[in-house]
């Protein structure tokens, strides 16, 4: 059934009521400092909250917990951005059980709400990237279900790779990637049609006259476009789809870019060399003499016609 399992009334109460104390007391401005006994106790509190849902949910009984989990989702996404390293490390298998547990699209839909919610209003890029974890596990969690594995896809697409912070740009188009394994064909060419055009030598500099936040934001968008082209690149490891040679082409051209794009088509270009060895010779009697060039100047590959 689709409809969110009940949680249990002898618990429900307890834990919506606990998480709220616990996610106050843990973001509020007046929190304890880092090494004293008061948050020390906090830590322990926190910990002590987030494994009894590991608990539960790796026992089965998500379904006593899936109901209350927006507060507790709330708490591990926060610890996210905790100098204790490996609290944080419990807040993420926390979130990763929370979105593979999930029994039905109903209640993976509630989680990626508060997911998004989360990545759109949270200062931490640590806790974005977070999200977007969730969001990818919850549609992996639920591939077969059309309705959530697209939305997952395009969330990660349209936001995950817009971010300013190049770190959740990449767990973007890592996550991407999954995804489009599953997608059809028409997505992949519009992701690839919409790659960044390579620039002019000669040319006017980009963000000429702009601002530094503009260039900026230029910047951000560029990448943001390349890695989407990258995340196609690296959807299919092993395979050449008739899409591949475009896809690959379209990053070679951007080579000498600004550093950050150049270092992205390294090395996706040299992930898609050494994972298509298997198939190198259909590569090489398949492509087109062009692609093949473009192919050989970034990656330094003997082609067919040289």
């Amino acid at each position: 059934p689709d409809q969110a399992p009940p949680s249990s009334p002898l618990v429900a109460g307890h834990l919506r009521q606990e998480a709220a104390s616990i996610l106050a007391a843990y973001t509020a401005s007046d929190a304890p400092q880092a090494g004293t006994p008061q948050r020390k106790e906090l830590a322990s509190r926190v910990e002590g909250f987030v494994f009894y849902y590991i608990h539960a949910m790796r026992l089965g009984w998500g379904s006593s917990v899936h109901g209350t989990s927006e507060g507790a989702l709330l708490l591990m996404l926060a610890v996210q951005e905790d100098g204790d390293r490996e609290l944080a490390q419990v807040g993420k298998m926390g979130l990763e059980l929370c979105a593979t547990s999930a029994p039905n699209p109903t209640v993976a839909s509630s989680l990626i709400d508060t997911s998004l919610s989360t990545f759109a209003s949270s200062d931490s890029w640590r806790v974005r990237s977070a999200c977007l974890d969730l969001v990818r596990e919850a549609g992996h969690t639920f591939a077969l279900h059309g309705g959530v594995r697209e939305r997952c896809m395009r969330a990660v697409h349209e936001q995950g790779l817009q971010d300013a912070v190049p770190e959740v740009r990449q767990n973007a188009c890592n996550s991407l990637a999954g995804f489009l394994r599953m997608a059809g064909s028409d997505y992949v060419r519009s992701i690839i049609a919409n790659a960044p055009k390579p620039r002019r030598r000669g040319g006017k500099a980009p963000g000429e006259g702009k601002s530094d936040e503009e260039r900026a934001g230029m910047l951000v968008r560029r990448h943001a476009k390349t890695l989407g082209v990258a995340a196609c690149v690296l959807s299919h490891p092993t395979e050449l789809p008739e899409w591949m040679g475009d896809a690959v082409s379209s990053l070679c051209r951007l080579q000498g870019d600004d550093t950050m794009i150049t270092s992205c088509v390294s090395k996706t270009v040299g992930e898609f060399k050494k994972s298509h060895q298997d198939v190198w010779d259909i590569v090489k009697t398949t492509w087109s003499e062009d692609e093949l060039q473009l192919l050989s100047d970034v990656s330094g590959t003997h082609t067919y016609y040289s």
